[in-house]
């Protein structure tokens, strides 16, 4: 392949040939001053090459959108956060990648004299010179060692301005290289000596973060998202008062928003906490926001045991395929959470998959313990649960109703049904009309629930109703009290003349 990223050879012979800033020449007191050569322009851009390493952002593209709103007391408080950040990660790529290129000991004490920085110079026109000749495997090696010779030479005088310039362009080129094959070690390694050129540059910490991310590195990925923020947030706290730039809300979101979700692949709590409550902070939009707020309610569903929400997520996925090991979980889970509303949301499930699994006594005891405990002065886990539970447990007491109808138990069957009208859900209706049918051969039970329907008429169906009129019509012509079936049943045909 050819290496077409090299500089032009006749711009690198043209800086080599005239000489640079770099070059310290010690001439004699007494010689007379030599001119002072035009310095060649070299212009600098704003992260050579390193731009070829895709970042995959959630969001529209980074700068896109900027807000005045929280700089100040929030980015003076991420500087030092910044600096822990830095140092939490520095030790975990060291770990992980080994030492930076430019933090290796260099034992030759002259490699920042002009001579080495010309050898250097020298280098890279050859590497150039055989990408000419399309000999990609000579330009690259004599690249490599280019890379090399500039690195020594800022290992000894690292404010070294030609030899930076040069490296970062080196440094750029190579990323290149490397992610095309997707070497994402060799990519690191290269980031990371530009990171050491180029510390404030935040879009240079999300390509390392990118980069670990690829190689599945996520705690270090995280901290690596987050130190892109702290950058962002150091730009506006570092700056003149009267100078403070505005915070670029969207690379902070989109930024926390990530480090959220590398700490959540590591189990780190404290991170998913931390990353999510900047971007709650930082939110450009009413949806970010709300996502922001959304994922923070459940990453403190147990408060600081984060652990169990991710333990809950599992065993409701496992349900699917193994229900009784689902049922253990939660079982076990029940014992270790915390959070009251935590609680009442393993427990709910717990009773649910009771119940599909057969088990519905237990599932009953369960939901009834559950009602008991359900107040509106304490947090529930979320807002619909209270209406949720109530559905769920009148729904499975009409159906063990009916169960123990269908089986011959109608004293039992008679005592869950009035157990439903007592909770005053949906299933009210359909609950009194069949404990009235149950009521055929008992007149004295027969009387006393009239009234009661009587007293929720207007919230039946329809058809509850003409159910309702039509059984006690009946009812009532049968033990002889025909004016009484009169009236039931004139109510009956009004209701059906009406529809």
């Amino acid at each position: 392949m050819l290496l077409r990223w090299l500089l032009p050879v006749g711009f690198i012979c043209a800086l080599v040939l005239s000489g640079c800033s770099g070059a310290r020449e010690v001439a004699s007191e007494d010689a007379a001053p030599e001119p002072v050569p035009e310095p060649v322009e070299i212009a600098t851009p704003p992260l050579p090459e390193v731009d070829t390493v895709a970042v995959a952002l959630s969001a529209d593209p980074l700068g896109s959108t900027l807000v005045a709103a929280p700089f100040g007391v929030e980015a003076e408080q991420g500087i030092p956060e910044g600096r822990t950040l830095q140092q939490r990660l520095d030790s975990l790529l060291v770990l992980l990648n080994g030492a930076g290129p430019l933090d290796r000991p260099v034992a030759d004490t002259s490699a920042a004299d002009s001579t080495a920085f010309l050898d250097a110079q020298r280098t890279l026109v050859a590497a150039a010179q055989a990408q000419d000749r399309q000999d990609s495997t000579q330009a690259q090696a004599l690249l490599t060692e280019a890379q090399r010779r500039f690195e020594e030479i800022l290992l000894h005088d690292p404010e070294h301005f030609d030899a930076r310039y040069q490296l970062q362009r080196i440094y750029g080129i190579q990323a290149r290289r490397y992610a095309g094959e997707r070497n994402w070690s060799d990519v690191l390694t290269v980031l990371r000596g530009l990171i050491a050129l180029n510390a404030d540059q935040h879009r240079l910490w999300a390509e390392v973060a990118v980069v670990l991310q690829n190689l599945e590195w996520h705690d270090a990925s995280a901290l690596a998202w987050m130190r892109a923020a702290a950058v962002v947030r150091d730009d506006s706290g570092m700056a003149a008062a009267s100078q403070v730039p505005p915070l670029d809300s969207l690379s902070l979101f989109t930024y926390y928003q990530r480090a959220y979700r590398d700490f959540a692949l590591v189990r780190d709590g404290a991170g998913v906490r931390a990353a999510l409550s900047q971007a709650v902070t930082f939110a450009a939009d009413s949806t970010q926001h709300a996502y922001a707020v959304s994922e923070l309610a459940w990453a403190r569903w147990d408060g600081r045991n984060f652990g169990h929400r991710l333990a809950f997520d599992s065993l409701q996925t496992l349900a699917a395929n193994d229900p009784e090991a689902a049922l253990a979980g939660l079982a076990e889970l029940m014992d270790r959470v915390g959070q009251h509303s935590a609680l009442l949301e393993v427990a709910y499930n717990h009773a649910i998959l009771s119940w599909q699994e057969g088990w519905h006594d237990q599932a009953l005891d369960t939901l009834q313990a559950l009602w008991g405990r359900t107040d509106a002065a304490k947090a529930m886990p979320y807002e619909e649960f209270a209406a949720d539970l109530l559905d769920t447990y009148a729904s499975a007491l009409f159906q063990r109703g009916l169960q123990h109808r269908q089986a011959g138990a109608s004293a039992r069957a008679f005592t869950y049904l009035l157990m439903v009208t007592a909770l005053g859900s949906r299933y009210t209706g359909q609950a009194y009309i069949e404990a009235l049918r149950l009521t055929r051969n008992n007149p004295r039970q027969a009387r006393k629930l009239a009234p009661q329907i009587e007293a929720v008429y207007d919230s039946l169906t329809v058809d509850d109703r003409r159910t309702y009129l039509s059984l006690l019509g009946s009812f009532y012509r049968r033990i002889g009290d025909a004016e009484t079936a009169k009236t039931y049943l004139d109510r009956y045909q009004a209701l059906v003349g009406v529809q």
